[in-house]
This record gives C-alpha cells, sequence and structure tokens, in this order.
C-alpha cells in the first residue's frame, strides 16, 4: 500500500515541471553570456526565450527539458510524433498565421528547439535536414508528413499536424527551412561555468561569479515579472548591471565616491527618523537636524548610484542592511535589558520614560560610532550613520523602547 501511494505520490509531483522551469532561466543565462552589442535577449515574452538582432531578425527558443529516462538509464528520444515536437511547431505555425505578411516574417524569423531529449533516430529531423540542404524536395516532404499524419489515432497530434499540412506549399517551405534542433544533452550548470571560464580565465573564481550572476539574474527577473514588466536584457544592460557578478575574478573591489546633488524635503523635522531623535530629547537643533539629514540622504544617493552603474548588486545592498540590523539589535538589547528586567516585574512604561530617554540616546550614540562595511569598503563614519538613519526612516529600527508602536505602520 506504501509503495503503491509513493507511486502516485510521483507521479502528480511537481519536480520535473519545475526542472523545466529551472532549465529555461539556465539557458537564458547561458545565451546572456554570449550576447553581442546590439542584441537583447527575452524572457518568456515572444517565445521561451527569443533573440533580437539589430538588423531585425528575431530567433524563437522553445526549450523542452525532459527527467525521463530508457532502460538504459538514457534520457528518451524526441520521437517523429512527439508531443512536445508537435506543440512547438504549432505554436510557431500559429505566430506565421497571424503574421500580415508570411513570407516576410518567416524570413527574418527562426525558430529553435533545445532539448535533452537525444534527436538521432528522429525520421522528421532526418527529413527535415534533408529539406534544408536540397537532398529532399516540398512534394517529397510533404508525402513523409501526411504519412505522419495518417499513422496516428491521436486526435490532438492529428490536429497539430494538420496545421503543418494546410500551409501554402512557398510557405512550408520557407518554414521548415528555419526550424532547427538543438539536442543539448551536456550539463546545462557546467556550459554556463565553461562560458564563465572562458571571460574571466580564472577557473578558481568560477563558482563565485556563477552564484552572484544566477541570484541576481533571478532576483531582477522576478521583480519585473512582478511588477508586470517583461524581462528582457541586452548586451549594453550585462555590461552595465551585471558586471559586477565578475568582480569575484579580480582584485579591484574600491567603491567610487561621486558628487551627487541632493534634495531636501521641504520639512526636515516631519521625516521619520527625525521625529524619532525629537522624541527621545536627542536633538531639536535646526542645525543637527540639517547635518543629519545630509548625511542620510548623502548615503541613499550613492547607494542608489552604486547600484544603477553596477558597482553594486542588490544582493550587496540587503547584505548591508542585514549587518546594520543585527548590529542594532545586539546595542538596543544591550541598552535596555535592565528596564526590560523592570518592565516585567510590573513598572509602568509611563513612570520609566525618563530613563528610557536616556537609554534611547545611548543607544544612538553606539550606533554612530559603529563602522559598516560594504563589498570590503569600510564606510565613512558619515556614510555608515545615513545608512542607520536610513533604516530608522523606513522605519526597520528605532531609538525609543515602544518605536515600533509609535511609529510602524
Amino acid at each position: 500500500m506504501i509503495s503503491y501511494t509513493l507511486k502516485i505520490h510521483t507521479e502528480h509531483t511537481a519536480g520535473p515541471q519545475l526542472i523545466g522551469f529551472d532549465y529555461q532561466l539556465f539557458y537564458f543565462l547561458y545565451l546572456s553570456l554570449d550576447l553581442d552589442p546590439g542584441e537583447k535577449l527575452g524572457f518568456e515574452i515572444l517565445d521561451d526565450i527569443h533573440i533580437e538582432f539589430p538588423n531585425g531578425n528575431i530567433e524563437l527558443l522553445q526549450l523542452k527539458h525532459t527527467t525521463q529516462t530508457n532502460g538504459s538509464g538514457e534520457k528518451i528520444n524526441l520521437t517523429e510524433r512527439d508531443s512536445d515536437l508537435w506543440k512547438t511547431i504549432s505554436n510557431w505555425i500559429a505566430f506565421v498565421n497571424v503574421a500580415e505578411d508570411a513570407e516576410k516574417y518567416i524570413l527574418n524569423t527562426s525558430f529553435t528547439i533545445v532539448t535533452n531529449k537525444s534527436i538521432d533516430s528522429n525520421g522528421f529531423l532526418k527529413n527535415l535536414a534533408k529539406l534544408q540542404v536540397g537532398e529532399l524536395d516540398i512534394k517529397q516532404m510533404n508525402g513523409y508528413i501526411l504519412d505522419l499524419f495518417s499513422g496516428t489515432t491521436d486526435k490532438v497530434l492529428k490536429e497539430k499536424i494538420n496545421q503543418l499540412i494546410k500551409l501554402k506549399q512557398k510557405v512550408k517551405k520557407s518554414f521548415l527551412c528555419k526550424i532547427k534542433v538543438v539536442s543539448d544533452q551536456e550539463n546545462i550548470i557546467s556550459l554556463i561555468k565553461g562560458r564563465i571560464h572562458k571571460l574571466i580565465r580564472r577557473p578558481e573564481r568560477i563558482d563565485d561569479v556563477f552564484n552572484a550572476f544566477y541570484t541576481n539574474i533571478q532576483v531582477d527577473k522576478f521583480l519585473t515579472i512582478a511588477g508586470r514588466e517583461k524581462f528582457s536584457i541586452t548586451f549594453e544592460d550585462f555590461s552595465n548591471k551585471y558586471k559586477t557578478c565578475f568582480d569575484f575574478a579580480y582584485a579591484s573591489n574600491n567603491l567610487p565616491i561621486r558628487n551627487l546633488p541632493l534634495i531636501f524635503p521641504d520639512d526636515l523635522k516631519e521625516q521619520l527618523f527625525i521625529k524619532q531623535l525629537i522624541e527621545i530629547g536627542e536633538t531639536d537643533q535646526d542645525e543637527e537636524i540639517l547635518n543629519y539629514t545630509t548625511a542620510m540622504l548623502k548615503f541613499f544617493n550613492q547607494l542608489k548610484d552604486w547600484v544603477n552603474e553596477g558597482d553594486l548588486l542588490e544582493t550587496d545592498k540587503s547584505n548591508l542592511d542585514k549587518d546594520a540590523i543585527i548590529r542594532w539589535q545586539r546595542i538596543f538589547k544591550e541598552k535596555y535589558r535592565e528596564i526590560k528586567k523592570r518592565i516585567t516585574t510590573g513598572a509602568a512604561l509611563e513612570d520609566l520614560e525618563e530613563e528610557i530617554k536616556e537609554c534611547a540616546i545611548a543607544c544612538v550614540n553606539e550606533m554612530r560610532r559603529e563602522k559598516l562595511n560594504i563589498k570590503s569598503n569600510e564606510l565613512t563614519e558619515e556614510f555608515s550613520n545615513g545608512q542607520f538613519y536610513l533604516l530608522s526612516n523606513e522605519p526597520v529600527i528605532g531609538w525609543h523602547i515602544d518605536w515600533e508602536k509609535k511609529y510602524k505602520l
């Protein structure tokens, strides 16, 4: 009974489907590493993946991944009546049929199937190759396709094969001559790492670059699609946005400090981080408030500039936030340890307000002495303070023992 139940669960698991999605992203990474100037790579826009070329041509790619194996442990074959094959061809024929000028569309478009299935024994692909080099004419190809149609009782498959049969002869030949099938049976991760190795020529750094690149592409894809935008990468995007993924391969890690314009809010005292400082009595002086705001804005602009210019990754910024919050948690806990003990033994919060303010100021003062690091660069005191001001302006940290109730919406 247990083995039967396990079999049912195995047959319905989403594992193979999820691997297919992962394979698609990995192949996207693989292609992005070989982009040329003027080229653009799209993910789930025109097809699973597509490439736009500077001359206006487009390559559509459909990826078909399987985890199924035959009795010898090898990946199953892509057969001449394979449902994946004909579903893909059917999708492309639909594109051809809705094109304003089918012949022009085919002229400017190439169609590629990438699969990890074996294609050696596929009769359709063998005849396709013969057609493309002139060893078979379109009439002979038609005859073969008709045999495929009549040789199956699968209604769905018949319908998809029939879509190809119904194409006009000239359009059909042009379309078939633009189809390419890539049997990619190598490990896709190894292929990606091979291209990284070729770019950086430092084998000991390949895994570091791969991990940074994969993580940031994955995060960008999620955020872009979640924001209902289309995820694509141009050669220029790759060069600018992901160039720091390759910093692991080189020695220089110095972040450039740029002089950036500051835009101050109309009322400095209405800033959440200033409200927190005023409440605990740390400041009420206009000059101090201006200095604190300047520190926060300088670091905010610098951080944004580093990310936009590709000097930092979003993961670097996230790591900085985590480090700053951990330091705050340690200091906050230390400063309020005694007061929390008194509260747990019955002391009223309002009776401890003056002591709370003293602890809060002590917490702020100690935080200002903390020196933060980002990507092996020690931040200046002004930038470190600016980071803590940013976090308390969101707010994800605070100074009063009851700051969350007071300021966190």
